[in-house]
């Protein structure tokens, strides 16, 4: 037992390995592809006209983590950094690895350093596709070792489509060749550039460290290379892993977080680009996609909102709600997050206190709901749940990032979303069928300019082949509705392929009869204008492109190269040689570049710096005034920091947050696995994937090694798999290794002596390091008790340190405040109690 006294610390993480590498116990799936049934459906526009079709990517991204979360599979683990010089004597372990220090103040933010490794590219040998015929593995098939029989076979073209836990045939545009090496590290060095323009974070002090427990992210992962987890890597505070596996469907990408720092921020992730989309005409999406995949990796990510901290480094006590909206007629989820809220009012002008917060996509099934903006409310945000060429990032995507309280965000890398912006509160609360403009249609023989006047559109409306959910029903035929599921079925004017007014290429034989011109200036326009002498057709009356500027407050449209100056609040102007008139559209639609000052605007827009509701500002915590300009030491600094002349407040060691009131847990809390919270080492039974804490006495039946150990400890419940197999599979892969562990490594006196009171003191500490009482809130788990250690160090002749709280509990915590409570008695201290037993009962 040389080796546990000898090394108390690390064998104290082998307990905390084990329990993280639950993904022993079942095999990742990646399902690529429930969406690709759900993105649209083409439906057919007027005749002679055709529809305005974007090659996109389908975001699978709920699916993996969903498939990560399986019941005791490992989601990601926690790499505790250093983020403050300390006396490294105080904060040290293992080779030196600095733990949790104290976060410095907020100016000493800087831009986010992505470190990619592209080792793995290609070498996977069940995985990777390395020649035409290859056949590998898309999640986690089933195959019949004695057959070598490598069913089923990935088909999208099957009903329903297979393209997932299945085996793939590559093809030639599925090997990472030299060509697509070379495209791939441009896209992800763009992106990784465009993130550090963008985002800017506490920097990591000395090297990145990463804990290696395990694989990360999907589809097999990618095995940390030894010298990140031993020396950690330089000038890095994200690790991106890359692969490129074999995707189906239209999903060029998919990419995950793996590990997390002890405030929750991603430290690694795993992105995965598929060869196929390696290509020329796919660059411009690709770009678009890897920054949405990144998104995901850096908190754009339901699992990840748990994690969140607000302004005082504590969790977030809420990110999202969920609720009936009788409006809507469904249940809906919002972030109801401060800055997201905030920037969504200067978007759509929504000064109401009825705007509550920003809907979440609850369509296109498992991939796409719980992680992506409602489509309906944001359309070409980079952020919903499909990508393509035309996304734009939004500043609500980025006030995301900041309300993670991870990051500080360069809100100029945003940019312009037209969709939806001075719509007003009704937009945002109400059905679509309310919405008003090219915002809606309800017929397909309407044509008009679409949203943004970029483009002359139809209105598409699909025959369904079943009726559509209540709620989608805006028509009176049940089975009729827009071409997009993830828009909420709503119908909305969509441009046609030959309908750019910015596209040059765009431009037909009748335009100059019409006057029309179309380049980066022009725009679409209500016009009637039909040069003189000829006779305008039906197919094309209503709208054309025109050019336009803006210039002393005022819009000018031009015809035939005459400029004239448009009423401010738009209206019909006319020009010699033509017949009829065009309709000039308000000044703000297309020259505005601040919001329009509509009811309950706050002047100034509170500096950005507290949300504005019916024309009054809230400010944010740390500043104060009528207009939220000023800053301020909230609390002054709780007794615990130095208030600045500039408003800021400098914390003392073991203090953080805007206004020093937040403790610092010790350093070992997040080393194994726990997070810090106010001072409060949390041992979330949720935080593990597929976790719940059930009643003790149900698990029994599901046990066979841990039965006889938990049977004396059945009141309260145990925080355990949901699913009886895996808890079965738990012993195997978890609850031996850690008895095989405890046990001395030879026979002693000791153990003859003992008649198994070691063996019994070991295996009764490896299943109550494994499965762990809840506390009576039902979520924290209890540590093992202070007095089930030292009783196996008296059985064993061990040195396991019973100090460490990261594990054990304290000395004075007793029955039903830790896990296990009671000693374990040597086998001659029964017979002797069974011996006086007797002897009572005979003298009766």
């Amino acid at each position: 037992m040389k080796a546990v006294g000898g090394n108390s610390m690390k064998w104290r993480a082998y307990f905390v390995i084990d329990l993280l590498l639950i993904e022993l116990l079942l095999c990742v799936k990646a399902s690529d592809g429930e969406l690709s049934g759900h993105l649209s459906h083409s439906g057919n526009g007027p005749v002679l006209r055709n529809s305005h079709i974007f090659s996109s990517h389908s975001c699978i991204h709920d699916e993996i983590i969903h498939q990560r979360r399986r019941p005791g599979r490992k989601e990601y683990s926690v790499s505790p950094q250093n983020y403050k010089q300390h006396d490294s004597s105080r904060f040290s372990y293992a080779k030196g690895r600095t733990l949790l220090g104290v976060p410095p103040k907020v100016n000493t933010m800087k831009s986010i350093r992505i470190y990619l490794n592209y080792d793995a590219v290609g070498h996977s040998q069940d995985r990777d596709c390395r020649s035409v015929g290859d056949i590998v593995k898309l999640g986690e098939p089933p195959m019949s070792s004695a057959l070598r029989i490598r069913l089923p076979v990935c088909d999208p073209h099957t009903d329903p489509p297979l393209f997932a836990d299945c085996w793939y045939n590559c093809t030639l545009e599925d090997i990472s060749e030299e060509d697509k090496k070379r495209r791939l590290h441009k896209a992800l060095g763009q992106t990784a550039d465009w993130f550090k323009k963008t985002l800017s974070v506490e920097p990591v002090k000395g090297n990145l460290r990463l804990s290696g427990y395990s694989a990360c992210g999907q589809d097999g992962g990618v095995q940390l290379p030894h010298e990140y987890v031993e020396d950690g890597v330089a000038n890095a505070d994200l690790v991106l892993l890359v692969t490129t596996r074999p995707t189906t469907g239209n999903t060029l990408a998919w990419a995950v977080a793996c590990e997390r720092d002890q405030w929750g921020r991603a430290i690694a992730g795993h992105v995965n680009v598929a060869p196929r989309h390696l290509t020329e005409e796919a660059e411009t999406l690709l770009s678009a996609t890897l920054i949405h995949e990144v998104m995901h990796v850096l908190g754009f990510d339901s699992h990840a909102f748990a994690h969140f901290r607000d302004e005082r480094k504590r969790r977030r006590v809420q990110v999202t709600a969920r609720s009936m909206d009788e409006k809507l007629g469904r249940m809906v989820t919002r972030v109801v997050l401060p800055r997201v809220i905030m920037h969504s009012r200067h978007h759509y002008g929504a000064y109401s206190e009825n705007f509550a917060g920003l809907e979440l996509e609850d369509g296109g099934g498992r991939g796409t709901s719980g992680s992506h903006w409602e489509k309906r409310l944001l359309m070409n945000e980079i952020m919903t749940g499909s990508v393509d060429t035309r996304s734009v990032v939004s500043k609500m995507t980025l006030a995301l990032l900041e309300d993670s309280g991870w990051y500080h965000v360069n809100y100029s890398m945003a940019d312009n979303l037209d969709w939806g912006q001075n719509q007003g509160t009704e937009f945002v609360t109400s059905p679509c069928d309310h919405w008003k403009g090219a915002y809606h249609c309800n017929t397909t023989q309407l044509s008009g300019c679409t949203y943004n006047r970029e483009a002359e559109g139809y209105c598409p409306i699909v025959s369904y082949s079943g009726d559509l959910p209540q709620w989608a029903r805006y028509f009176p035929q049940a089975n009729k509705g827009g071409q997009s599921s993830l828009a909420d079925y709503c119908a909305y004017l969509v441009a046609y392929s030959d309908g750019s007014c910015t596209d040059v290429n765009s431009a037909r034989a009748p335009d100059r009869m019409l006057g029309e011109i179309r380049g980066s200036i022009s725009r679409c326009m209500t016009s009637s204008l039909v040069r003189s002498g000829f006779v305008r057709g039906s197919l094309t009356q209503g709208n054309g492109c025109y050019e336009h500027k803006c210039r002393n407050n005022y819009l000018e449209v031009a015809v035939d190269g005459v400029w004239k100056v448009c009423p401010y609040d738009g209206g019909p102007v006319q020009f010699s040689g033509f017949n009829g008139q065009l309709m000039c559209p308000a000044y703000h639609e297309l020259c505005g570049t601040s919001p329009v000052q509509s009811h309950g605007y706050c002047s100034g827009s509170c500096n950005f710096n507290g949300d504005c509701i019916e024309g009054k500002c809230s400010c944010f915590l740390g500043f104060r005034g009528d207009d939220c300009s000023k800053r301020t030491c909230p609390g002054n600094c709780n007794g615990h920091g130095t208030c600045h002349h500039d408003g800021y407040c400098d914390c003392k060691s073991g203090f953080t947050g805007i206004d020093c009131s937040t403790a610092v847990c010790d350093e070992q809390c997040s080393l194994h696995g726990g997070v810090c919270d106010n001072g409060i080492c949390e041992f979330r039974c949720s935080d593990y994937a597929g976790y719940t804490c059930q009643n003790s006495s149900k698990l029994l039946s599901n046990l066979s090694i841990c039965q006889d150990v938990l049977v004396e400890d059945t009141v309260g419940q145990h925080c355990a798999p949901s699913e009886g197999s895996v808890l079965q599979q738990l012993e195997v892969a978890v609850v031996i290794p850690n008895y095989n562990r405890l046990m001395p490594g030879g026979r002693t006196l000791l153990n003859i002596l003992d008649n198994g009171f070691c063996a019994s003191a070991a295996k009764r500490l490896a299943c109550w390091i494994s499965i762990q009482r809840c506390d009576q809130d039902g979520d924290n788990r209890l540590r093992v008790c202070h007095s089930a250690c030292r009783s196996y160090n008296a059985a064993c002749g061990a040195g396991l340190d019973c100090s460490d709280q990261t594990l054990f509990s304290d000395e004075e915590e007793g029955e039903g405040q830790c896990t296990g409570y009671g000693d374990v008695k040597p086998w001659w201290v029964h017979r002797i109690k069974s011996i006086y037993s007797r002897n009572a009962l005979s003298e009766r």
